[in-house]
């Protein structure tokens, strides 16, 4: 089993996000946020004004949640600071 969690502030408020084997637990905004952002991936792949307002993750697979290097990713992307990451993250 690979899991990591993500902890840090999104909105002002404390918040984290645990990703294990492509399934996402924490808070459910943020969690809610990420599975947005993650459907948001596939259409830069096919969409290349979407891929200029969305560079960064614009180098994800089509299914990030799957990958726990793009998931990890996705997840620092949609929080404001990272305050702490624990676990099997693959930190760039």
């Amino acid at each position: 089993m690979t899991s990591f969690t993500v902890r840090g502030t999104r909105n002002g408020s404390l918040v984290h996000v645990t990703w294990t084997d492509g399934e996402l637990t924490g808070d459910f905004p943020t969690v809610d946020l990420v599975h947005t952002e993650a459907e948001l991936v596939a259409v830069l792949h096919d969409d290349p004004h979407a891929a200029g307002a969305y560079r960064e993750l614009v180098a994800l697979p089509a299914e990030p949640l799957a990958d726990a290097a793009a998931a990890y990713r996705l997840v620092v992307h949609v929080l404001d600071a990272v305050r702490e990451t624990t676990g099997d993250a693959v930190v760039h």
